[in-house]
């Protein structure tokens, strides 16, 4: 039982730790321009490996300097009706759980949309 209460102690520190580091690391680019990111990084290879080159330039600018319209436009492009609900959209939520729960009923993964 102490062996048993040991380990779960360890994963609720090694649980502790790991989100401690994602706080940290978003908080550090608050301050800090990351050079790229995941899934840039991700793109990036895929161009290279398909075309043989890559010509990539990126340059930061303040928040306040990005057009109000790319702004609205990155919020549309993530949530369509983001102007037409409280900031939940609970009739998306309701049918991604419906595609889940289809999806495991038939036992494979829900389809990607």
């Amino acid at each position: 039982m102490k062996a048993l209460l040991r380990l779960l102690g360890l994963a609720l520190l090694a649980a502790l730790a790991l989100q401690i580091y994602f706080v940290a690391r978003i908080a550090l680019m608050a301050v800090v321009n990351p050079e790229s990111t995941a899934f840039q990084r991700s793109e990036a290879y895929l161009v290279a490996k398909n075309t043989g080159a890559l010509k990539w330039r990126q340059q930061w600018v303040p928040y306040a300097e990005v057009s109000d319209n790319l702004k609205r436009a990155i919020i549309a492009s993530e949530d369509a009706s983001f102007l037409e609900h409280e900031g939940l959209d609970l009739e998306a939520l309701e049918k991604a759980w419906d595609k889940n729960a289809k999806a495991e009923q038939r036992g494979r993964s829900p389809p990607a949309d």
